[in-house]
C-alpha cells in the first residue's frame, strides 16, 4: 500500500519530476548574439526618437525657464539674465543658462548661476521658420538667430541682448550691455538632426514670443 501511494504521489501533476532549469553555454551565446542584432537594428530607431522631440514641448520648456527667471527677479528684487541658444561646446543643442546679480544691480561684476536649466538636444534658434507656423507677426529685427541674452529687471521687464554663438558655456558671463526693450521678441525653434535640418524636419518648428514690457511669454507650435 505504501509503495502504491508513493508512486501516485510522484506522478501527481502538482509535484512534477525535477528537471534541469538552467541555460547551457551554447544557449547563452545564442541569446547574446540575438540581443546584439536587435540592439544594432534598433539604433536608428532610438536616434530618430531622440531627434524628433516635440517642438511644442521644447517651446514649453523655454517659456517655463523665462517665466521662472522673471519670477525670481521680481521676488528677489534683483536682475536675472537668461542665455538662450548655441554655445561652443554643444553646437547641436539648445543651451539655457540662468544667472542672477548678487548685489541687486544690473552690474555684471557679481553674478552667479542660480539653477541648472535643461539642455535641449537637436534644436536651434532660427529666424526663418516655416510659414505654416501661425503666430502673431514680429519684426525681423526682433527675431533671435543663433543666441541671445534676456535680462529681467526687478519689475519684470525683459531686455534682449545679442549673444555670440561661439562663446564657451564654461566662461559665460552676462554682458554689461543694457540691451533693447522691444514690445515683442521671438525665439524661433528649429528641430535638427545633429545640427542639420533634414527635409522631413523643415516644418518641425515652434516659437516663443516674449513681451519686453511685462516679461511674459507666449509659445506657438504647429
Amino acid at each position: 500500500m505504501s509503495h502504491r501511494l508513493q508512486t501516485q504521489t510522484s506522478a501527481h501533476p502538482y509535484f512534477p519530476t525535477p528537471r534541469h532549469l538552467g541555460f547551457t553555454l551554447i544557449e547563452m551565446l545564442v541569446v547574446i548574439a540575438v540581443m546584439s542584432l536587435l540592439l544594432t537594428a534598433a539604433g536608428p530607431v532610438f536616434d530618430s526618437l531622440a531627434t524628433s522631440r516635440s517642438p511644442s514641448a521644447a517651446a514649453a520648456v523655454i517659456s517655463g525657464q523665462l517665466e521662472r527667471a522673471r519670477s525670481h527677479a521680481i521676488t528677489k528684487n534683483t536682475y536675472v539674465w537668461v542665455r538662450l541658444g548655441k554655445v561652443a561646446e554643444e553646437p547641436n543643442d539648445f543651451f539655457i543658462g540662468v544667472y542672477e546679480s548678487l548685489d541687486g544691480t544690473d552690474k555684471t561684476t557679481t553674478v552667479k548661476g542660480i539653477w541648472s536649466a535643461p539642455r535641449l538636444p537637436n534644436f536651434r534658434l532660427s529666424n526663418s521658420l516655416s510659414p505654416s507656423l501661425v503666430r502673431p507677426s514680429v519684426p525681423s529685427a526682433a527675431q533671435a538667430s543663433e543666441a541671445s541674452w534676456v535680462r529681467f529687471s526687478p519689475s519684470g521687464e525683459a531686455r534682449i541682448i545679442p549673444a555670440v554663438a561661439t562663446e564657451s558655456r564654461i566662461k559665460l558671463k552676462p554682458p554689461s550691455d543694457p540691451g533693447v526693450l522691444a514690445r515683442w521678441t521671438e525665439f524661433g525653434l528649429q528641430a535638427t538632426r545633429r545640427g542639420q535640418v533634414a527635409e522631413s524636419l523643415k516644418k518641425d518648428v515652434a516659437a516663443v514670443q516674449l513681451n519686453g514690457l511685462t516679461g511674459q511669454t507666449l509659445d506657438f507650435s504647429r
